[in-house]
């Protein structure tokens, strides 16, 4: 996979358009490489912008065809010859994000535990349903026999599933698709994805699961400020947000296997899928969040 930009850089200034309105926009630049590079690509941008707004044109268009999103690099996943294969990001309300290419990952809603988690997770330890927020199993829940159904009839792809607070991820092996091919959108299709990751995944190039709870189903607001901290106090604040979100978070499980893959990864799809598990499954019943 491509490299992700850890370097960002502000550009600031204040324009006027044609009409006299001011504006005081401040554009970002980015980097894999350096600083000073983000700061050239900041400058570059902002410039381009500024012109249009002058000129009275639309902001449309251009040299840039996508802006990377703006999130800090925790961690880079490298095969045992050096080649990258994942990124691991931190979004923008605070959890930690895999980003990868090399298996492909499904968002999928289940409309019946969005609408009432806890009456699902209450209704299963009733009537010994198995562990908590977990699906009896596909002959139950329509969504979990689609994604079955899907398997059954792709025996040569590795299916793994797991139940999350609003559904499930799908995570799969043996598939050589780019997140932007017809293949990747096929099966997303297949599967009733989240449209909104998918679209994200298409623009972005990457496929994207989370790592780490979301602060609201444990208590927390949202990280604040953005990343990059542009002065102390904002990084101050962040480090103390970081700390509690910490330890609040440990209380909780992401994910929760239900079906691992029924054919052998790759070695770089197996180290992928550790390093997910590692993150996502907790130790225990936990809640999921």
């Amino acid at each position: 996979m491509e490299p992700l930009p850890k370097y960002w850089s502000p550009a600031e200034d204040r324009v006027q358009d044609p009409a006299g309105k001011t504006y005081v926009l401040r554009l970002w630049g980015w980097s894999v490489t350096s600083p000073s590079h983000a700061a050239v690509v900041a400058a570059r941008r902002l410039g381009e912008v500024l012109q249009k707004i002058r000129t009275g044109r639309p902001l449309g268009g251009g040299y840039y065809p996508r802006t990377p999103l703006r999130e800090e690099v925790l961690e880079e996943i490298r095969d045992a010859g050096g080649d990258l294969i994942g990124v691991i990001t931190r979004n923008a309300y605070g959890a930690a994000i895999l980003n990868t290419d090399r298996i492909l990952i499904a968002d999928v809603d289940d409309p019946a535990a969005q609408a009432s988690p806890g009456l699902l997770s209450a209704l299963g330890r009733l009537f010994g349903r198995g562990k908590r927020d977990q699906p009896a199993g596909p002959e139950d829940n329509p969504v979990l026999a689609r994604i079955e159904e899907f398997a059954r009839v792709r025996p040569h792809l590795g299916v793994y599933v797991y139940r999350t607070a609003a559904g499930f991820r799908v995570l799969i092996t043996g598939v050589h698709a780019a997140p932007d091919s017809a293949e990747a959108g096929e099966i997303l299709t297949a599967l009733a994805s989240d449209p909104i990751y998918v679209r994200l995944c298409t623009v972005h190039g990457n496929y994207r699961a989370r790592l780490t709870p979301k602060p609201w189903r444990c208590g927390m607001r949202a990280l604040k400020p953005r990343w990059p901290w542009l002065d102390e106090r904002a990084a101050g604040t962040a480090a103390q947000w970081l700390d509690r979100y910490r330890e609040r978070t440990g209380h909780y499980a992401v994910c929760r296997l239900l079906r691992a893959g029924r054919t052998a990864p790759s070695a770089q799809e197996r180290q992928l899928l550790q390093r997910h598990d590692q993150f996502v499954l907790g130790h225990g019943d936990l809640p999921l969040a």
